[in-house]
């Protein structure tokens, strides 16, 4: 059985490791909101460490973590790997719903469009504000108001 110390020392490492690169990546811009979810979830392991190591020793015990080891340092290697799995598993979930959903926007922005377009060439320039889609705004909706005009 492994001792409560090893596994706070353990994931107090994880967690370490993951909120340091997490923190790193908040400052490259492409990565700012990827950075910011993964300080958040880095935190859950350094959490865990403090409330709850009598309960994740079993786990640890479970994958046979040997207590003779440097577990900070395995710990650091863990949550290094551990965040690079998150920052591939994210992009590839990302991926996938972007390209679902963008298709889907694409074709109706397409097709609002080209009621649009038929619609006022049926109408030929008279208000076709009442057969345009609801979806579609009125760009001239708010042209008579007059917000903090210095007249």
């Amino acid at each position: 059985m492994i001792n409560i110390e090893a596994t706070q020392t353990f994931f107090s490492g994880l967690g370490l490791a993951f909120c340091i690169l997490s923190f790193i990546l908040v400052f490259i811009p492409s990565k700012t909101k990827f950075g910011i979810i993964s300080l958040c979830l880095g935190n859950v392991p350094l959490w865990s460490a403090i409330v709850m190591p009598k309960s994740l020793a079993p786990f640890m015990d479970f994958f046979h973590v040997d207590q003779s080891a440097d577990l900070f340092v395995t710990g650091c290697i863990a949550g290094v790997v551990c965040l690079v799995l998150w920052y591939f598993l994210t992009g590839k979930i990302m991926g996938l719903y972007k390209e679902k959903f963008h298709k889907d926007s694409k074709t109706q922005s397409e097709a609002a469009k080209s009621t649009s377009d038929r619609d006022s060439a049926v109408n030929n320039g008279a208000d076709n504000s009442d057969s345009q889609n609801d979806a579609n705004a009125n760009p001239h909706l708010f042209d008579n108001l007059k917000v903090n005009d210095k007249e």
